[in-house]
């Protein structure tokens, strides 16, 4: 019984320490699973954090990462791929990639596709993408298939700022390229250590060398032995001293021509002061210097003209002073009014301001001007100068300068009063039968009244109470009445006769005209002569010598007369243009008139068609030079047997002289 007893006890404590160890090892188990569990749990939060970041890194990366199939559709793009396509990644997927390329540049893209999935290595291309902003974007792409085959995997780099500086970089060498062409302006670069030369397509062309013979020693062979010693010395001074220098010099081509350059030199320098590249431009200046020689050549001989010309001459820059003058200018003006003078002091002394009348500031308007003037040589000697003033107008038509001309005309002009002097004493000859008949009447009448009373009063001083001196006060009448007719004619003749000095005034043209019919009408073949007279009236006085237009007007009336042989009519005309500024002379005659032969020589001195004794050839010559020297015009129309019509245009304005004297 006893060993029956110890046997259960012994089993039932075997049972428990088995059932110990199961539950030992159970635990043991659950802790090491509880242990796997969690490592397991730490390395999916640690897996998850990195891929977190990893999704962050792709998202964010600088490059766009796209994921194609064989057809170009998009699998996967990151966050950077889509803002290239300027579109949210849901609208991106399984759209065709080649709908974002612009249009040139598509057929690129599908061959560079096939290409990738062909050959399993990473490939490259470069395209323009075609956005919704229309904006654009360049990129490079690198791509290379999967393993599998399937899809394809490509990486976009966005080089939009560098082509645009790319294209930017190639425009300004185009741009340079073409300046230097067109301003015949090459460039170059070379290093004093190495030796190393770059040079433009410009110098190339300048130097007749190709970019091959572009050695430094090529282009030292080019230039001319005579400057060789300077262009070196120089260069040298350059490349020891770093300075910049300007240098002109001449090159000796192979083909044996010659060409002028200018060159600029700078040298760069480094921190230690030593030069470390020379920078040059030359540019092709001989047309320059061919043109400056043609110039030179010019300029001598316009300066031996200018010389040797007889008249004076000054040139008056656009502001009217005086910029050049010939040798003769002294003769006529002192060397201060020459040396700085301006206008002013030749023309308009008294005036600080130019007034209209100046012929050079009328010349810096674009106008020519002939005028005179009369000047007092060493303060007595009066002489008389002839102006003409024509304007220089250069390229651009903005700085207008003035060409004075002048003249001494003294000797000719003292021989032309001569002339009129001659003239008028050769009409004063013709008039004086006319004048001395009608001045004998009322001195005949004068004398026959006066004897009478004289001698009525000698026979009987009585009778002076006498009823038969109430006919004395008759007789008084009639001596005061004729003695007024003879100094009115006399007064006219002198008047007339009055020797001129040439200054110029004004004058009363319709006053002058009335002067001149009061001696007319006692000229023998006057009664035969109607005349008729249409003066208007206010015209304005002519700026002249008074007695150089009585004598214009006395031969245009001389002639006219003269012309009537029986009986004719002589109309005379004095009309004011304010249009032109003018007043107009019109003397027409239903005389003889001219025959077409000789009607342009009748300006010549000493030609005339009255017969010998009865004319000298000097009226209309006179005539004309008067005129023309006015500043006027004169001109005739006539026919053999229909008269003649002489037309004189005399300026109102001519700028000559002043009521008082000379506006010079």
């Amino acid at each position: 019984m006893k060993q029956t007893a110890d046997k259960p006890i012994f089993t039932d404590q075997s049972a428990t320490e088995s059932d110990l160890n199961k539950l030992l090892r159970s635990r043991i188990r659950q802790n090491e699973l509880e242990l796997q569990i969690n490592e397991l749990q730490l390395a999916n939060a640690e897996l998850e954090s990195s891929r977190n970041k990893y999704a962050l890194l792709y998202d964010f990366a600088p490059v766009g990462y796209f994921t194609f199939d064989r057809n170009g559709e998009i699998r996967t793009v990151n966050l950077t791929g889509a803002n290239l396509l300027r579109l949210d990644r849901s609208l991106l997927i399984e759209r065709r990639f080649e709908n974002f390329v612009s249009d040139k540049d598509r057929p690129s893209f599908t061959a560079f596709l096939k290409m990738v999935f062909a050959g399993h290595d990473k490939m490259t291309c470069r395209l323009r993408l075609s956005t919704v902003d229309n904006q654009p974007v360049f990129v490079r792409i690198e791509a290379m298939a999967s393993e599998a085959g399937d899809e394809c995997h490509a990486a976009l780099v966005d080089i939009t700022e560098r082509k645009i500086a790319e294209e930017a970089l190639r425009e300004s060498e185009y741009n340079l390229a073409k300046a230097q062409s067109m301003s015949h302006v090459g460039s170059w670069r070379s290093d004093p250590i190495s030796g190393e030369l770059r040079v433009s397509d410009e110098l190339l062309r300048i130097m007749g060398l190709s970019r091959e013979e572009a050695t430094q020693e090529a282009i030292t062979d080019l230039i001319h032995p005579e400057d060789m010693e300077s262009v070196m010395g120089h260069l040298r001074q350059g490349a020891e001293q770093g300075s910049n220098y300007e240098i002109e010099h001449r090159l000796l081509l192979k083909d044996g021509t010659t060409k002028w350059v200018y060159t600029i030199v700078e040298p760069s320098v480094n921190i230690a002061r030593q030069v470390v590249r020379l920078y040059g431009t030359t540019q092709d200046i001989t047309d320059r210097k061919r043109s400056e020689v043609r110039l030179r050549n010019k300029k001598n001989e316009l300066q031996a003209i200018f010389e040797s010309v007889n008249d004076g001459v000054i040139v008056f820059d656009h502001n009217g002073m005086i910029q050049n003058f010939n040798h003769v200018c002294p003769q006529f003006f002192p060397d201060k009014v020459l040396t700085g003078g301006n206008c002013r002091n030749i023309f308009h002394l008294e005036h600080d301001a130019s007034p209209d009348s100046c012929p050079v500031e009328l010349a810096l308007r674009g106008e020519r001007v002939e005028t005179s003037l009369v000047s007092a040589k060493d303060g007595n000697i009066i002489r008389y100068i002839d102006v003409t003033a024509n304007p220089i107008n250069d390229e651009f038509g903005e700085k207008t300068r003035a060409l004075v001309f002048f003249r001494d005309v003294t000797f000719k002009r003292l021989q032309e009063l001569q002339l009129i002097q001659t003239d008028k004493m050769s009409s004063i000859g013709v008039l004086a039968t006319g004048v001395a008949h009608e001045i004998n009447n009322p001195l005949t009448s004068v004398a026959g009244y006066a004897e009478g009373l004289l001698r009525r009063l000698n026979d009987d001083p009585t009778l002076l109470n006498d009823s038969r001196l109430d006919v004395f006060p008759k007789y008084l009448e009639v001596i005061v009445r004729e003695s007024y007719q003879c100094k009115r004619i006399i007064g006219s003749l002198l008047n007339f006769s009055r020797k001129s000095n040439g200054t110029i005034g004004r004058a009363d043209v319709n006053g002058i005209m009335h002067e001149i019919l009061e001696l007319l009408q006692h000229q023998s073949n006057y009664k035969n002569v109607e005349v008729v007279i249409n003066l208007q009236k206010n015209i304005p006085v002519v700026p002249c010598d008074p007695s150089e237009l009585r004598q214009v007007c006395m031969n245009l009336l001389m002639n006219a007369c003269q012309a009537i042989m029986d009986k004719g009519i002589v109309e005379i005309t004095t009309l004011h243009s304010v249009e032109d500024q003018a007043v107009y002379i019109q003397v027409r005659d239903t005389g003889c008139g001219i025959s077409q032969e000789v009607i342009d020589r009748i300006w010549d001195p000493f030609f005339t068609t009255k017969e010998p004794g009865k004319g000298t050839g000097l009226g209309l010559a006179l005539t004309y030079n008067i005129v023309k020297r006015l500043g006027g015009e004169i001109s005739v129309k006539s026919a053999v047997g229909e008269g003649s019509q002489f037309k004189v245009r005399l300026p109102v304005r001519s700028g000559l002289e002043n009521e008082n004297g000379p506006e010079l």
